[in-house]
């Protein structure tokens, strides 16, 4: 298992709209300003709940259905990492509105895909 979930926070509230780092073993989360910072993470995997997605995509209201879980994760002061893209890295989307499954401009579904290393920039996702 995993130690660490990392996904986007819409809930309203205090840390809406920033990246939710949670340690699955020590039971904590963070909360980082996607324009203040970046997170790298390592040894990745894409997780989603696909029935959750699936009723999402047919209408039903928005709820927590997708992260990143990875074993490592480090948080950058955002200008002091490269931008992804100079990387040649691909970005990885996640709206279940538009599409049940993780997807990029090419592949609809990227579900369950594990890599290496991911980052973020901003509000996006990179691998």
């Amino acid at each position: 298992m995993k130690r660490y979930k990392v996904r986007f926070h819409l809930a309203r509230g205090d840390n809406y709209m920033q990246w939710q780092v949670t340690d699955l073993q020590e039971g904590t989360k963070d909360y980082f300003d996607p324009d203040l910072k970046s997170i790298i993470m390592f040894d990745c995997r894409l997780g989603n709940h696909p029935a959750t997605a699936k009723k999402i995509y047919e209408g039903d209201n928005k709820t927590v259905c997708a992260w990143v879980a990875c074993d490592d994760v480090q948080i950058h002061e955002r200008q002091a990492v490269i931008p992804p893209p100079l990387n040649g890295m691909t970005h990885y989307k996640y709206n279940p509105k538009k599409n049940p499954h993780w997807f990029t401009d090419t592949h609809l579904n990227r579900d369950g895909i594990r890599f290496k290393v991911m980052m973020t920039d901003k509000r996006k996702v990179y691998g």
